[in-house]
């Protein structure tokens, strides 16, 4: 029996209970315990009058808890037999206790029928709530209950404060609570229930939206709104299709906004798919300017065009608009369109610098070409444009011309013509569009709503503080005035002289002044009677540059006559003078006479879709500051290039010998352990998929649960290399031949060692094994050689895997003292340098791999669980069977330091990872690791001495012990709503894999992986069918067929035909069999007999196992037969007539 129970809220002693409510628990359903209702407390338990109220039989088997009139909350359980089952039942009277078995709790419920004509019940018992374990241990093992109604209601708060809160998040809720993994569609869809149920039915919201828009117009008439519906049949229902809309105030105020627009559009992430397109303008203090928008069914021609013939037609018919965008078809198109009143002279269209400089980066992979195209695309004088255009062409000829052929005058300021006001990007609508980024998530109608009343709020904003300056006196906004104080301070220390002064031509002669910003003795001329300087600020800009003011100054004049009124203090005011006005209550709209609106059926996402949903991240960039360049981007937008191509020197060790004594002595030194790491294998998928998680800002891996690194305690009791210790470093000039035989006894030769790069060949070639009469001066050379290849091959390795870098001889002089350095720093330096280039280098992928196996550790990592994860792999127990070497500088660990090896210098950030010590994981303070340090190599820096270069750093080095991270210990588990958690989960890049873009379906390593395993069945089949000899039963060879067929179109309609490419080749067990089949005997098939069925089952079931597509070899070089020809071989016999 299910319950509904109606208490009233004046029962309850709380300030003025009202929805939402948030349930504790599952148990809570009859319990009626909240722990939060506006703040009051209730206990749970009813007594004498509480306890009298009734409830009836409900048909919904879902927790459903809604407003009910004014004063009454209605509460509607899930069946009370999931977590109770029933003492007692009678037509009358019915009972119920806790279900937990074996041991329930003392939860009792008891509800008699007062009047026997009526189907309500009296509650007149109740002992509750439920202890907290009975959820907790019947949750996990019976989720039944946890439906989208229940979750809907649990996160109603979460939705209610972040409209945009994640999908994610609401698993993460649900594991925190119930440890139970609900999946990725039951929570969207919860979540849309929920927003459904806080701002209205999704389908019905557009029903709606005709009223409100009418309302809208009514309350604030001049509002413009303009439908595109496609009628269905004959009806008077139509299905939406478009809606534009623009607010009287937004239109009456761009006419005191510069003559700029800039237009984008950006996807609604609720249940139905769209596009929401806005129209940006700049107001006089610089700030966003709203003017119009529109819902549309994605960017395409059509839209475009009609978003653009709206705008035209109902918000502005002036001359000259400059519009700035991307360069999407649709938009192209509609600003060309001839008639259209976008077409040059009447308005001028201009590209986004930023967009275009993605398009380079992602047609030619190159951030140089990317950042010069974006630096000469910048630059205001025209010989300068010249100089970077030119060099831009020197690093990419290609590249040169694609930008040359968008049209230079759409994407440079100083061909600009001064349309753009040095506008250079489409900010400005994307800054709305993230005002709106919650909105996206609500039902149209609710959207619409929200822009209209954060739209005003705006308005109320920015008029009071215009309102504010006007009072002062203030003649220019506040951003303006301070732009135009600071050229008037620029241009007290140019030089003027004057041409012709009633012409108002003058030359200007620039100076350093006092703040040395410039080298100065630039000439620029200024003409006043044109408004022109040679710096093209002032085109552009429209107010006086540096050298206007000094002109002025010299010659008495008012520089404000050269400031364009759009800057004025009472423009600014204009801009928003304009007032909206309250919507009235629904109940006094007007009436409604057009058609129907209905939602587009084709436009409804898919049950648990997550198209636009599902966000890789960062939300907030602050931290990750260089994702646009970093390798998950690249993935993310389908240019994955696979495993990194990760280089072994496994080579270089064989056939080399090292001798008892040289281990010996490396024994008593620090790297001992090195030499026994010396062969150890590796999972390259693995380890690209854990790089791709590296962020070079804060040199971490960024992984769902948090945070992680390689320490220095990683270093210390993995390697057994010293954190104490001098750096290692010294200096590049150095005459090596003579150094190398003094140091090793032996000269290499011209084309051994070229500058410091040695040939670690030469090495291995002449210090393998130890002479057995060797005395102590060749055991020492020996030892400083094979410790020169642990750092070519282990400790130091770079990309030209062949060579080492004798910088680090002079280190190994005196072999007593080697101990002395940091040898543990300098590894996690060199670790740390070629992480974070790796992530901006695209490899190849190693020869032999597939990235089936890459994309199933992706998969993994991000769907990694807080208990996957061991944050103290060390525990103190372990010491005990540790060398001392391994922790005897564990006072180091957790120093905020540079790390230093010669040209490379890495920050230590244990304060980012302070859980891997076993302390508590806090917001960390900002990093700086110094991107300019990743660039920064040996190369042209061959007699540079690198200690005298990072002195700087070295000093920090030696004063490490002052920044020490010491930590509050806490070894608990961080919760799901941990400050640093919801801090962290805006600011990290939470998904790797590109699959969440698509459809909900299996993760994508799941569905390579099964890929793979049809390929192998189609390899199998087509191995045995061309095995199989000629007297083989027709339909026997035909079921292999089917098979191997059905296999081969699966995969081509997964996307993974390509697998079947490498069995397209004949092999030669297949050549044997073509010669085998040409020959022939002439042999016919009888029936077969039971027994012969009987044999080809076990053939059938033998040929499923068979897993080799080639034949082994036998002694006279010729092909062994398939266990399929054994098989069938014994059958000849039987089966020849």
């Amino acid at each position: 029996m299910d319950i509904c129970v109606e208490v009233s809220t004046s029962q309850i002693v709380t300030p003025t209970p009202t929805i939402p409510l948030r349930l504790d628990d599952v148990a809570q359903f009859v319990s009626l315990q909240a722990n939060d209702i506006n703040e009051g407390e209730f206990d749970g338990n009813l007594e004498g009058d509480e306890v009298d109220e009734e409830f009836a039989t409900l048909d919904e088997n879902l927790i459903v808890i809604e407003e009910d009139g004014d004063d009454d909350l209605v509460f509607a359980s899930a069946p009370i037999v999931e977590f109770n089952k029933v003492a007692e039942s009678k037509p009358d009277t019915v009972t119920y206790k806790c279900g937990r078995s074996p041991s329930p709790c003392n939860w009792r419920l008891r509800a008699t029928r007062k009047d026997p004509y009526s189907q309500a019940f009296t509650i007149v018992t109740y002992k509750g709530p439920h202890d907290s374990s009975c959820v907790g241990d019947m949750v996990p093992r019976d989720h039944f209950n946890l439906k989208r109604a229940f979750i809907s209601h649990l996160i109603r708060n979460y939705v209610e404060g972040d409209w945009g809160y994640k999908v994610m998040s609401v698993v993460e809720v649900i594991l925190d609570k119930f440890g139970y993994k609900i999946s990725y569609a039951k929570a969207w869809n919860a979540k849309q229930r929920a927003i459904g149920d806080i701002f209205g039915d999704w389908d019905a919201s557009y029903e709606m939206l005709p009223r409100f828009m009418q309302g809208l117009k009514e309350s604030n008439p001049g509002t413009v709104v303009q439908w595109s519906t496609t009628p269905i049949g004959n009806s008077n229902v139509h299905t939406f299709k478009r809606v534009f809309w623009a607010f009287k105030p937004c239109i009456e105020g761009f006419e005191h906004c510069r003559p700029v627009l800039t237009i984008d559009g950006t996807h609604l992430y609720g249940k139905f798919k769209g596009t929401i397109l806005t129209a940006m303008s700049i107001d006089a203090n610089n700030q966003i300017f709203p003017v119009a928008f529109a819902i549309v069914e994605s960017e395409n021609n059509e839209s475009w065009s009609w978003f653009m013939a709206c705008i035209r037609l109902f918000v502005t018919k002036r001359s000259g608009l400059c519009v700035i965008s991307d360069r999407h078809a649709g938009i192209m198109n509609a600003m060309s369109e001839v008639g259209s009143g976008w077409e040059e002279p009447h308005a001028f269209h201009r590209i986004c610098i930023r967009h275009l400089a993605s398009n380079v980066n992602t047609r030619y992979r190159n951030v140089k070409v990317k950042n010069m195209f974006g630096s000469t695309a910048m630059q205001f004088q025209e010989k300068k444009f010249d100089i970077g255009f030119a060099r831009l062409g020197e690093m990419d000829r290609d590249a040169q011309h694609y930008v040359a052929d968008v049209g230079i005058e759409k994407w440079s300021i100083c061909h600009d013509g001064g349309h753009r006001y040095g506008i250079l990007t489409t900010n400005l609508a994307e800054a709305f569009n993230n005002v709106l980024k919650g909105a996206r998530f609500l039902p149209i109608t609710a959207l619409v709503q929200c822009i209209f009343f954060r739209v005003n709020a705006y308005f109320v904003e920015r008029r009071e503080e215009a309102r504010k300056r006007l009072l002062q006196g203030q003649h220019y906004s506040s951003k303006i005035t301070h732009l135009l104080e600071e050229n008037c301070k620029k241009g007290a220390y140019h030089k003027v002289v004057s041409f012709d002064h009633v012409g108002g031509l003058y030359q200007v002669t620039t100076r350093r002044g006092s703040r040395n910003v410039s080298r100065g003795s630039h000439l620029h001329t200024v003409d006043l009677s044109k408004r022109t300087c040679t710096c093209n600020k002032f085109q552009t800009y429209k107010y006086p540059c540096s050298h206007v003011y000094a002109v002025c100054k010299k010659m008495k004049l008012n520089a404000s006559q050269f400031v364009e009124i759009s800057y004025t203090t009472g423009e600014h005011l204009a801009s928003y003078a304009s007032k909206f006005h309250p919507l009235k209550d629904e109940a006094y709209w007007g009436h409604y006479n057009g058609p129907r609106i209905v939602c587009d059926e084709g436009k409804r996402r898919g049950k648990g879709s997550m198209e636009y949903c599902l966000q890789p991240g960062p939300v907030n960039p602050e931290v990750l500051t260089q994702q646009e360049t970093h390798r998950s981007k690249a993935i993310w937008d389908r240019d994955d290039k696979g495993s990194l191509r990760c280089r072994s020197h496994l080579a270089m060790h064989k056939g080399f010998l090292v001798s008892d004594r040289v281990v010996d002595f490396i024994r008593e030194s620090q790297f001992y352990f090195i030499h026994r790491v010396v062969g150890l294998k590796f999972n390259v998928d693995f380890i690209t998929a854990l790089v791709e998680r590296w962020r070079p800002e804060t040199h971490t891996f960024h992984l769902t649960v948090g945070e992680a690194t390689v320490t220095l305690q990683d270093v210390q009791v993995l390697l057994g290399l010293r954190i104490r210790g001098d750096v290692v470093t010294g200096s590049a000039a150095c005459n090596w031949r003579p150094l190398i035989y003094e140091l090793l006894g032996q000269t290499p030769g011209e084309e051994d060692l070229k500058g410091a790069s040695l040939r670690i060949g030469w090495l291995t070639e002449n210090f393998s094994g130890l002479p057995e009469q060797a005395n102590e001066q060749v055991l020492h050379q020996y030892v400083r050689a094979y410790l020169l290849i642990l750092m070519a091959t282990v400790m130091f390795p770079d990309k030209s895997g062949n060579d080492i870098q004798v910088v680090y001889l002079p280190l190994l002089r005196d072999l007593d003292a080697i101990d002395d350095f940091s040898w543990g720093s300098a590894v996690l330096a060199t670790l740390y340098r070629n992480l974070c280039r790796w992530l901006s280098v695209h490899h190849r992928r190693p020869q032999g791999t597939t990235i089936t196996t890459l994309l199933g550790y992706r998969d993994a990592l991000d769907n990694m669980r807080p208990d996957q994860f061991v944050w103290q792999p060390y525990p103190q127990a372990i010491f005990s069977f540790l060398p001392e070497a391994c922790y005897n500088d564990s006072g180091e660990w957790c120093v905020v330091s540079p790390m230093i090896c010669f040209d490379i210098v890495e920050w230590h950030l244990p304060n980012r990872v302070a859980r891997q010590f076993g302390w508590k994981q806090n917001i960390p303070e900002p990093a700086d690791t110094e991107p300019k340090l990743h660039k920064m190599d040996k190369r042209g820096a061959h007699s540079r001495n690198w200690a005298e270069y990072h002195s700087a750093y070295l000093a920090m080095w030696f004063r490490r012990y002052q920044f020490r991270f010491i930590g509050v210990e806490d070894n608990s588990d961080m919760g799901y709503n941990d400050p640093y958690m919801v801090w962290y989960r805006d600011r990290t890049r939470r998904f790797i894999s590109p699959t969440f873009q698509q459809a909900y379906q299996a993760p994508l390593g799941a569905t390579a992986y099964l890929a793979h395993g049809f390929a192998e069945v189609h390899r199998t089949c087509n191995t045995e069918i061309q095995a199989m000899p000629q007297e083989v039963p027709p339909h026997y060879r035909n079921i292999m067929s089917n098979i191997r067929d059905n296999t081969s179109q699966s995969l081509e309609h997964v996307g993974y035909s390509h697998l079947l490419q490498q069995f397209h080749q004949p092999t030669q067990e297949t050549q044997v069999e073509e010669q085998h089949e040409e020959r022939g005997d002439g042999s016919t098939m009888q029936e077969s007999t039971a027994e012969d069925d009987e044999t080809l089952q076990v053939f059938r079931r033998r040929s499923r196992r068979t897993n080799t597509s080639m034949s082994p070899i036998n002694e006279q070089g010729n092909p062994e037969p398939s266990k399929a020809k054994k098989i069938w071989s014994r059958l000849r016999g039987k089966k020849k007539t």
